[in-house]
This record gives structure tokens, C-alpha cells and sequence, in this order.
């Protein structure tokens, strides 16, 4: 958790350009909001870029997962929150925050598949 909330591997806006499809999601109970930015080409997801705003689990969650999308074929495109969580070690309570990572997945998923989130 440490060395992926320190190095953020994929965080920030992509650069300028077409091709990028969006999806959010927050809690605003916990103040979370993860706001994906994805490319695909040929049906696959080529890059993934994230925003969020959280705790240091729900940062390296979305470094985790902003890694693991690369290459998935849209049609399947899926986060399983509680195995994130679970190669984290995250603590039980941090799981909606996680959850939150999942929702805007789907919702950037959605979006790329041409369907209104």
C-alpha cells in the first residue's frame, strides 16, 4: 500500500486527445471520488488514467487496478473490489471506498461500449 499511495502509478488526466472515455464515481459519506479516463483500440483497453480523492488504500487500489486494465477487451471489462482489498490488506471498513474504484470502472465501461451510464 505504501509504495503504490507514494508512487501513484497512472494518476492524473491523460493528455490531450481523443479517444478517452470517462466514468466517476464517489461516497459522499467518505468524500471518495475516483474519476476513471480510458482508451481503447480494437476492443481492448490500451491506457487507463485515474483521478481520486481518498485514502491511502483507495490510491493504491486504483494504482492497482489502473495497471491490471490494461489489455482487458472492453466486453469484460470488471474489478472485483473485494480481491483488491484483499491483496492489500486493506481493513474491512476500507471495502466502500473500494467499491467506489469498481463503480466508476463500470460506468467508463458503460461508456465505451456506447451505453448511458
Amino acid at each position: 500500500v505504501q509504495a503504490l499511495f507514494e508512487a501513484t502509478p497512472g494518476a492524473g488526466r491523460p493528455p490531450s486527445g481523443e479517444g478517452w472515455t470517462q466514468g466517476e464515481a464517489r461516497d459522499p459519506l467518505t468524500g471518495t471520488c475516483v474519476r476513471w479516463h480510458l482508451r481503447a483500440q480494437r476492443e481492448r483497453i490500451v491506457d487507463a488514467r485515474y483521478e481520486v480523492r481518498g485514502c491511502p488504500h483507495t490510491i493504491a487500489a486504483a494504482a492497482l487496478v489502473a495497471a491490471r486494465l490494461a489489455g482487458q477487451a472492453v466486453d469484460d471489462l470488471a474489478v472485483d473490489a473485494g480481491g483488491v482489498a484483499r491483496e492489500l490488506d486493506a481493513p474491512p471498513e476500507k471495502l466502500g471506498r473500494l467499491l467506489v474504484i469498481e463503480d466508476a470502472v463500470r460506468r467508463a465501461a458503460l461508456q465505451l461500449r456506447g451505453v448511458r451510464a
